[in-house]
């Protein structure tokens, strides 16, 4: 666990699809590569993230910025309450809601095939990070 995190008391959660990648990019951030399905024109959560307390309270919000957007469709990042998977001391966390970030992929109608989008997360504590989403679209 990041030593940040421990410093601070927080479990982030990123939630990505089973099969991932964790690589650098060139700005020298950390990204995390993962396949997502979905269906074209519809809406679908593609990735979120949420930080702890020890009391399963919120810490921060984390924040998220479309880096690299989608050449077949759009992303809406809101705010809210988020379905937590944490693992360790954070792991009587794991399915309570907490305040959280959520990105949201709607391929164009009609749109079927692969598309990407890089994510950037960021916390108040200075850990950044990109997630890049392979979005398998499919009627």
């Amino acid at each position: 666990m990041n030593k940040i995190l421990l410093k601070s008391s927080a479990a982030i959660l990123i939630s990505t699809a089973v099969s991932s990648c964790v690589t650098t990019n060139a700005e020298g951030i950390k990204q995390v590569a993962y396949r997502k399905n979905a269906i074209s024109g519809e809406r679908t959560k593609m990735d979120w993230a949420s930080a702890v307390k020890r009391d399963c309270s919120a810490l921060v919000v984390p924040e998220m910025r479309v880096v690299q957007a989608p050449q077949h469709g759009t992303v809406d990042i809101v705010h809210e309450k988020v379905d937590g998977r944490f693992r360790g001391t954070y792991a009587k966390c794991t399915g309570k809601d907490v305040q959280g970030t959520a990105a949201y992929y709607t391929s164009k109608k009609g749109f079927t095939g692969t598309d990407k989008v890089v994510i950037r997360n960021s916390y108040k504590n200075g850990l950044v990070f990109d997630t890049a989403a392979e979005m398998n679209v499919v009627r």
